[in-house]
């Protein structure tokens, strides 16, 4: 993913939108196969600095941490940045390393402003932490692990081993 710099130069600050989809296997091995990747691009370019701002919409496959059932997770993110055009002919022809200097520095080396290593960037800081499939999933049991979600399991009411450190707690009562 890039954007051509003289195009935008002759548009004289004025913004130029992009949209792009895309599916999450044409990253790293970080991301599900199965999921896809909306943006929205506006760019302009003023001076020395391309200015990108836009909205980044993922759809993919996660497990649950809760009850660890895959579900299909959607989140957005919205970026603002600016990225400094440094003049001159990029000292690398490789591709890939001109698109990490431009997420890691904000940097524009040459015609083309690569995002592919920003995106991928923008996706693992906007993706949750610890994604749950429903605001009221129960998890799994912590005794035998069954899903909480499908049935109760039986082990907590066979089990009532009492933690000996909370026994003078018992001896306590509420009509005392």
């Amino acid at each position: 993913m890039h954007i051509y710099i003289p195009e935008l130069r002759l548009k004289n600050g004025e913004a130029v939108n992009y949209r792009i989809e895309s599916q999450l296997s044409e990253f790293p091995d970080q991301f599900p196969s199965d999921g896809s990747l909306n943006l929205v691009i506006s760019a302009s370019c003023t001076g020395d600095k391309v200015l990108v701002n836009g909205v980044l919409e993922v759809t993919a496959s996660v497990d649950c941490s809760r009850c660890l059932e895959q579900f299909i997770h959607t989140f957005k993110t919205d970026f603002s940045e600016a990225f400094t055009v440094i003049s001159g002919i990029p000292e690398d022809d490789n591709l890939e390393q001109l698109a990490e200097d431009t997420a890691n520095m904000l940097t524009i080396s040459g015609d083309y402003l690569y995002l592919d290593e920003y995106i991928r960037q923008l996706v693992i800081l906007a993706r949750e932490y610890s994604p749950i499939c429903k605001p009221d999933c129960k998890g799994l049991c912590s005794e035998c692990g069954a899903d909480l979600n499908k049935a109760p399991c039986n082990c907590s009411s066979n089990n009532k081993q009492i933690d000996v450190r909370l026994l003078k707690l018992k001896e306590l009562s509420p009509g005392s």
